[in-house]
């Protein structure tokens, strides 16, 4: 059994202040000498081995407890992470001229539709016709989200407010070799529209701190809070 040996370094009546000697991890403890004797005689009580695990106890209840809203919190987070990274997919197929079909001899834009119809989902599109709107046969690729987080609101937003986009989803389509997006909402292209806001939500409620707000701005940009 390991031995700490206890070095006096303040004494004041019938207590002491004592130095435990650890070469890298030195403390103070006030203790009475009859006391450190005791414990070396006595060891360890039942209660005290009794206060010590319901202590440890204690604690692995709060983190236990409090683990499913974690868990779902880092869900919303990657969720929204993805949503995002999906739109930034995108603009760099857009900027980076890629053919919609292996092979094709045509370039298009590309963009990403969101329906709130279909809240589990989100489609990447290539612009065939050029007119800023996702139609049928367009569709590169859809994604689904796997979690139990869906799209609760799309909005199209100017620099004064947001505007809710109804059934005829939301669209943002970046033009061939362009990184300056273009904002259609409900069949229409927006052309006062200076971001598309993409809110994510978690299914434990309607609070606040259970969505994530992704902003699609016509400048490029792209940002989750």
């Amino acid at each position: 059994e390991k031995q700490y040996r206890f070095r006096t370094i303040y004494g004041f009546g019938d207590g002491d202040i004592f130095l435990l000697g650890r070469k890298n991890n030195r403390f103070f403890v006030s203790v009475k000498n009859d006391t450190i004797k005791e414990m070396k005689q006595r060891g360890f009580s039942l209660i005290e081995l009794m206060v010590a695990v319901g202590i440890l106890t204690l604690i692995n209840i709060m983190i236990f407890a409090s683990y499913p809203e974690f868990s779902q919190k880092m869900a919303l987070k990657r969720t929204s992470e993805e949503v995002a990274l999906i739109a930034r997919q995108a603009q760099a197929y857009a900027l980076g001229i890629k053919r919609p079909v292996s092979g094709g001899e045509d370039y298009y834009g590309f963009g990403i539709h969101f329906d709130k119809s279909d809240s589990k989902s989100l489609i990447l599109f290539a612009d065939s016709d050029s007119d800023k709107i996702y139609d049928d046969g367009e569709l590169f690729q859809e994604f689904k989200i796997g979690t139990g987080d869906y799209v609760s609101e799309l909005q199209a937003c100017d620099s004064d407010s947001c505007q809710s986009v109804g059934s005829g989803g939301l669209d943002v389509v970046y033009p061939r070799a362009t990184t300056i997006a273009s904002i259609s909402a409900d069949g229409d292209v927006c052309g006062s529209c200076s971001y598309a806001r993409v809110t994510i939500q978690s299914p434990r409620g309607n609070e606040e701190k259970n969505k994530k707000h992704i902003n699609i701005w016509i400048s490029g940009q792209i940002s989750v809070e």
